[in-house]
């Protein structure tokens, strides 16, 4: 048996919240439900009583601390059968303890990392596909900008000889009307190239703000 002293009463109310001063919790060594508050006015708690009551609370509670407080009480026995009840209830409550203090620890630890950055959740294969798909894009863009000039450039080069042969244009002018065109279609195609990677930065730094 535990004896319960104004110092244990006071450490009891101070680990449990006041909104769980009404929690019933089922005694066995009174075979009935007892309030925190009535449980407050004993004088004494059974070591399954005290069990009872570290069963019924949330895990977050720091009942250990109101465990380490505990003192046996004096039963009338002799002094070999109280050392031996003394250090059973003591190696039962040390193991108690220690997975007290393992889940308060475990709670605290899941409070501190669960506003981390959500990238250290991100695998390495993720982040890689990402990459590639990106890689992917951009390098389709520029395929296709020196497909349009390449074109652009024949265009002007053979498409005006084909369509008015008469003209007899040397060389060097359908070379001259070939840059022409393929300039200003390259220009056009970086116009949207640049358009569209300022469209991804806004992406990206309007996902980090979230």
């Amino acid at each position: 048996m535990w004896a319960l002293t104004d110092r244990e009463r006071a450490i009891l109310r101070k680990v449990i919240p006041t909104e769980l001063s009404t929690h019933l919790v089922s005694l066995p060594s009174s075979n009935k439900s007892e309030s925190i508050e009535e449980i407050c006015k004993r004088n004494r708690l059974s070591a399954a009583d005290v069990s009872a009551i570290y069963d019924s609370l949330p895990p977050e509670i720091e009942f250990f601390r109101f465990v380490e407080a505990l003192r046996p009480c004096s039963p009338n026995e002799t002094a070999e059968e109280k050392e031996e009840e003394q250090r059973e209830a003591k190696r039962i409550f040390n193991e108690r303890l220690e997975q007290l203090r393992e889940r308060q620890e475990a709670l605290k630890y899941a409070e501190m990392t669960k506003s981390v950055d959500v990238s250290r959740n991100r695998s390495l294969m993720q982040d890689f596909g990402k990459e590639m798909r990106e890689a992917n894009r951009h390098l389709v863009a520029v395929i296709n900008t020196l497909i349009t000039v390449g074109g652009s450039f024949a265009f002007g080069f053979f498409g005006v000889q084909f369509a008015y042969p008469n003209l007899q244009l040397d060389v060097a002018t359908r070379m001259l009307l070939g840059l022409v065109l393929a300039t200003l279609v390259f220009f056009a195609d970086l116009y949207f190239l640049v358009k569209g990677m300022d469209t991804d930065v806004q992406n990206v730094n309007s996902h980090k703000k979230r």
